[in-house]
C-alpha cells in the first residue's frame, strides 16, 4: 500500500506546469521586463541632462564672474539660437567643444574637457532691454511668466538644447540672470 501511494505521489509532481501557470508566468516576466526597460530609459536620460544643467550653472557662474570684473554680462552668441560647438546640430551625437569662433566663450571662461550632447547658447543685454523669449524654430518650450517688458538690470539668458532620443523633439533648458530657477520643456528641476 506504502508502494502504491508513494508511485501516486510521485507522479503527480512529476506532471508539470500547466498551460495557464505557464501563461500567468510568462505575462509576470514580460510586465516585469516593462517596467525595467522604463526605469532603465528614465534614469538614462535624466543622466544624460545632468550635462545640460551643470554646464548652465558654470555659464551663469561665468557671466556674474564677469559682470563683478566689468559691470555688465558678456552677449556671448548674439542670438539664442546661435549654438556652439560651432557647426553643431542639436542631436544625439557628442561632439567636442571648442574649436570654431569660440573667442567670446573662451573670454567668458567656459570649457568643457570632455566632449557635449548639448549645444548652448548665452546672451545678454543692457538695462532697460527686454531679454528674448527663449522658444524657436528649434524648440517647443514657453515659460509663462518670462518678461515680456524692458527689465532694470542687465540681464542674461542661456539656453541648452539637444535631440536626446533622435526623434526631432528637442529638449530644451535654459536658465537666467532674472530667474532663480531652471526652465525645461520636459523635464522637473
Amino acid at each position: 500500500m506504502q508502494i502504491a501511494n508513494h508511485r501516486a505521489r510521485s507522479h503527480r509532481s512529476q506532471a508539470g506546469f500547466t498551460l495557464v501557470e505557464l501563461m500567468v508566468i510568462v505575462l509576470i516576466v514580460g510586465i516585469l521586463a516593462l517596467l525595467g526597460t522604463y526605469g532603465i530609459r528614465k534614469y538614462i536620460i535624466a543622466s544624460k541632462t545632468s550635462e545640460a544643467t551643470g554646464m548652465i550653472a558654470t555659464i551663469k557662474a561665468a557671466q556674474e564672474q564677469y559682470r563683478e570684473e566689468t559691470f555688465q554680462y558678456l552677449n556671448v552668441s548674439g542670438t539664442l539660437d546661435t549654438y556652439y560647438p560651432a557647426n553643431a546640430k542639436p542631436g544625439r551625437a557628442k561632439v567636442q567643444w571648442g574649436g570654431g569662433a569660440s573667442a567670446n566663450w573662451e573670454i567668458l571662461g567656459v570649457n568643457s574637457p570632455n566632449p557635449v550632447l548639448f549645444v548652448y547658447s548665452s546672451v545678454a543685454g543692457a538695462a532697460g532691454t527686454t531679454p528674448p523669449a527663449p522658444g524657436g524654430a528649434a524648440s517647443d518650450i514657453t515659460i509663462g511668466n518670462w518678461p515680456v517688458a524692458p527689465i532694470n538690470a542687465p540681464w542674461y539668458v542661456v539656453k541648452a538644447v539637444a535631440d536626446l532620443d533622435g526623434d526631432g523633439h528637442t529638449t530644451v533648458f535654459v536658465g537666467a540672470s532674472f530667474a532663480g530657477d531652471m526652465f525645461s520643456n520636459g523635464y522637473n528641476l
